[in-house]
């Protein structure tokens, strides 16, 4: 499904100009890069691991994997994670069930209750 957006024109200038904050600058940018650094760096000093909801390659590898399947990204984590349950990889179920939880935290929970009834 294709989603297009097309500002609406007030005469010769987008009405959207009218709203926006003139001191507000417009330009994007991440700045949060000191703040990972501080974190990695206060991580290191009490050799505290990522939780897997603060894990950056997570993130990365769910993004990706929502790049690829989409709005059925979460559906197809849960349904990785439950093969890799009935194969008995606790690992691979694991990583699935927390990709799944970025992408949609409910269904990754009731996943996680259907696998603790199970085993």
């Amino acid at each position: 499904m294709t989603i297009r957006f097309a500002a609406a024109w007030g005469g010769a200038t987008p009405a959207i100009t009218r709203a926006l904050c003139p001191s507000a600058p417009l330009g994007a940018a991440n700045d949060n890069r000191r703040t990972m650094a501080l974190h990695d760096a206060a991580c290191a000093r009490t050799r505290i691991r990522a939780t897997p909801q603060h894990d950056p390659h997570l993130l990365s590898e769910a993004l990706r994997h929502f790049g690829r399947f989409g709005l059925g990204a979460a559906a197809q984590a849960r349904s990785e994670a439950e093969q890799a349950d009935r194969r008995g990889d606790r690992e691979a179920r694991e990583h699935w069930l927390a990709i799944c939880r970025h992408l949609d935290r409910r269904m990754a929970t009731a996943c996680a209750r259907a696998f603790s009834r199970e085993g």
